[in-house]
């Protein structure tokens, strides 16, 4: 594992994963939203992004945190693991609300400085409608790629533990 993407519904915990498998691994974390997003919450433009994203998937070995379904297929071409965090969506909703208690009006550590975490119901809408990946079509489209889908939080700690034990042998 040298170049892994986390994907999953918002709130799932794919920023705290890759934080955690970063330092464990020694692997730099990449959170897209700090590359999409500039200060007070100004998207880049689509050029802007696709320019830093390129320059990111140049580095030999990165952990990759976010959706942005329009670069997946790019970003799984450099990828070798894909993480899928598909927590039931109940949990994504606690997380993003345990989220917003913990940072409401403050930058979180993923996120560009100056973007204040605040509660917008659009977004909560966009955690409700939100669709996993169709798994077997990327693995047929990515043959080579190693994917590991988690569930819950007990099989990403599990997960970390292998990681661990693996990266210390």
């Amino acid at each position: 594992m040298e170049r892994i993407c986390i994907i999953g519904c918002p709130g799932s915990g794919k920023s705290t994963l890759a934080a955690r498998l970063a330092a464990q691994t020694g692997i730099p974390a990449v959170h897209l939203d700090q590359l999409f997003w500039k200060e007070n919450w100004v998207q880049r433009t689509a050029a802007e992004f696709d320019e830093l994203l390129a320059e990111t998937l140049k580095q030999s070995r990165w952990i990759m945190d976010g959706n942005f379904a329009r670069t997946l297929p790019l970003r799984l071409g450099f990828a070798d693991t894909l993480v899928v965090y598909d927590l039931p969506k109940w949990r994504s909703l606690l997380g993003y609300f345990k989220r917003l208690r913990r940072y409401r009006g403050q930058s979180r550590p993923d996120m560009t400085p100056g973007c204040a975490e605040k509660l917008d119901w659009e977004f909560v809408g966009y955690i409700l409608k939100f669709k996993s990946e169709d798994l077997s079509a990327l693995q047929r489209e990515f043959p080579d790629l190693t994917i590991i889908r988690l569930r819950s939080h007990r099989q990403a700690e599990d997960w970390l533990g292998q990681v661990e034990r693996v990266s210390k042998s």
